[in-house]
């Protein structure tokens, strides 16, 4: 059995892993999230579909909804870091 590496830096570091619906991401990043927990880094994974935000791509800040998505990271961030 591999060891698991662990990553301590990040302890106590608020993490989003945002990712679109139309994301090259969207195939993979649970993989992304599913890593980080393994590594011992707590963080929110949250995809926008669950959100109601639908059809984005990587570059969502650059999209014509971009002031919603960027209000739903505003929020994370308030309730996220001190």
């Amino acid at each position: 059995m591999r060891e698991i590496h662990k990553l301590p830096h990040f302890k106590g570091k608020p993490i989003l892993l945002l990712v679109s619906e139309a994301s090259y991401h969207a195939q993979f990043d649970h993989l992304t999230s599913a890593f980080l927990t393994q590594a011992g880094v707590s963080h929110d994974f949250v995809r926008l579909e669950q959100k109601g935000i639908y059809g984005n791509g990587h570059m969502m800040m650059l999209e014509k909804n971009n002031r919603e998505i960027a209000g739903l990271i505003h929020n994370w961030l308030e309730t996220r870091v001190d």
